[in-house]
């Protein structure tokens, strides 16, 4: 049994069970890591129709668990199936304010914890996404820096190592790839899309598409910076960092 599941390993349990999408809505800390506000929850809790609620009983020999049932990691029950629901990566996901309510009204520790980390993503998305980008610069820049320290030893040779790390080009470079893996989630995405849209000067330096993917980036990064999210500005840095 796996402790904590990431985004992938949601993916994985749907399909072993044979979930049709248009069958079930996400749920809870499982809407959460679908929506990129966190990376990892317990299990994958989920509402089901009629159809499906009667074919995982008949089939899979689930566990009874107040008015749940549990099979393995997958938790699912018939509440809130009825419930409006966002359309996320083809996927139905619970709405937010729905799910706030639902943990003001448990308020168990992990459901403050888990509004605290909903209040954070709230807040990020009224902040203009070049302030994002502003932030994301500086964290992104000091991972480089600790990292190529650790490589060379002569300062001229830290400074041009430096340049195929936090030039626009390479920035670009750098999401470009992340998006041709689907490396991104569907928040991150959301993020990049707006530091892409947004109505911004040309730079002197680089044409106007590489500066804007290149912000797409450092906009990225300053978001999870700024949701504390920093197992996650990890696993990009760690991306990037093998790919260069």
């Amino acid at each position: 049994m796996i402790d904590m599941i990431t985004e992938k390993e949601i993916y994985k349990i749907i399909q072993k069970y044979n979930l049709p999408k248009e069958e079930f809505i996400i749920l809870a800390g499982s809407s959460l890591v679908i929506r990129g506000i966190k990376n990892k929850t317990n299990d994958l809790d989920i509402a089901v129709s009629p159809n499906l609620y009667n074919y995982l009983l008949k089939n899979y020999n689930p566990i009874k668990e107040e008015n749940t049932y549990v099979i393995d990691n997958l938790n699912f029950g018939s509440l809130y199936y009825n419930e409006d629901f966002d359309i996320i990566n083809g996927y139905k996901v619970q709405k937010l304010n729905n799910l706030i309510k639902f943990k003001q009204k448990l308020n168990r520790e992990k459901d403050k914890k888990d509004l605290i980390l909903i209040n954070k993503y709230l807040n990020s998305q009224n902040m203009n996404v070049l302030t994002l980008a502003y932030l994301g610069d500086a964290v992104y820049e000091l991972y480089i820096r600790r990292y190529i320290i650790n490589q060379y030893f002569n300062v001229n040779d830290l400074q041009k190592e430096s340049i195929n790390y936090v030039s626009a080009k390479a920035q670009s470079n750098f999401l470009e790839k992340m998006l041709e893996n689907n490396f991104l989630t569907y928040n991150e995405l959301e993020i990049v899309k707006r530091a892409r849209n947004h109505k911004s000067h040309k730079s002197k330096t680089t044409d106007i598409i590489t500066y804007k993917r290149a912000t797409g980036l450092e906009a990225l990064i300053g978001y999870l910076s700024f949701i504390e999210n920093n197992d996650r500005i990890e696993e990009i840095m760690k991306f990037i960092l093998e790919i260069r």
